[in-house]
């Protein structure tokens, strides 16, 4: 029996020294480890280089003005003070020009979750002469450059009496055009039974948007919201256009300002911008997993 089971044993380290299938495996597996371990410090490498500016920003925010005067750049904290968000605060209208951005990011923002997802299920849902060919002329309008309809919008701005106020950054961007095509996108996938079923049992349109649709567009709410308000919050060229007085100054604007009133405080400068990213910062780490989710196509399928 001793002999039969050495045979045996001897039988299978030939086939396991023969069969090359377990090291090439290995082989493989190692290779696969270290293509990943270069990708992951590629990765890191390039979140370094991007959070370095930010990183610079925080720390010169809050150095004082003394430090800033050496002559030797430093990436380190020595003394930290709010000395530049008091001069910040108490030498401008940053606070002044806050309000003033959260007013037009807040009324763009409304203005396009309510227009876009409805002109999205228009195109989604249903069907009249000439969608197709709508769809298509109002997607072909992303390919004009804005710096083109620069001086048509001024124009029409004038004339209408709107120069000094906020109305002609508000209304042209009640309706994007990449919120409408992400909006029909996303409601396309809704099933048609779930919207039959309620115009069966008697629902108005109005009630299955609101009630029906809407309930199932939260992702793409989520970034609708946060990437018109992102949007609205950044802008300088429109107001900078159309805003003459400064007391209507948005938070870019009187950014702006500052390299020329602070020229000599770098600090100073780093702190308007540092607590210009805040509100951004806030709403993209409330509703990252939204947005997530809307750009990967989640929703209901048929």
């Amino acid at each position: 029996m001793d002999i039969v089971n050495e045979a045996n044993a001897e039988q299978f380290r030939r086939q396991r020294d023969l069969d090359p299938a377990p090291a090439l495996k290995l082989s493989q597996r190692r290779i696969r480890m270290w293509k990943m371990g270069w990708v992951y410090l590629l990765l890191g490498g390039a979140a370094l280089l991007l959070a370095l500016p930010f990183y610079y920003m925080l720390v010169t925010a809050f150095k004082s003005t003394e430090e800033l005067a050496s002559f030797h750049i430093s990436l380190g904290l020595g003394q930290p003070t709010l000395e530049p968000l008091r001069q910040l605060l108490d030498g401008t209208i940053y606070l002044r020009s806050v309000w003033n951005s959260l007013l037009v990011s807040a009324a763009i923002t409304v203005g396009n979750l309510l227009f876009c997802p409805l002109a999205g299920y228009a195109f989604a849902k249903h069907r009249f002469p000439g969608r197709d060919g709508l769809f298509f002329l109002l997607l072909s309008t992303m390919m004009i450059p804005g710096a083109v309809l620069m001086v048509p919008n001024f124009l029409l701005a004038r004339d209408f009496g709107w120069i000094n106020t906020y109305l002609p950054l508000i209304i042209p961007s009640l309706g994007s055009v990449f919120f409408v095509f992400l909006s029909r996108q996303f409601i396309s996938k809704i099933p048609n039974d779930l919207i039959q079923a309620a115009r069966v049992d008697g629902c108005s349109e109005v009630r299955i948007f609101f009630q029906i649709v809407l309930p199932c567009c939260r992702p793409l709410l989520a970034s609708i919201g946060i990437l018109s308000f992102l949007g609205a919050w950044n802008s300088f060229i429109g107001p900078m256009i159309y805003l003459l007085d400064e007391g209507k100054y948005t938070t870019p604007l009187v950014i702006s300002m500052l390299q020329g009133r602070f020229s000599n405080l770098e600090n100073v400068q780093m702190a308007g911008s540092l607590l210009s990213i805040l509100p951004a910062l806030i709403l993209f780490f409330v509703f990252q997993k939204q947005i997530v989710n809307s750009f990967a196509s989640s929703g209901l399928k048929e």
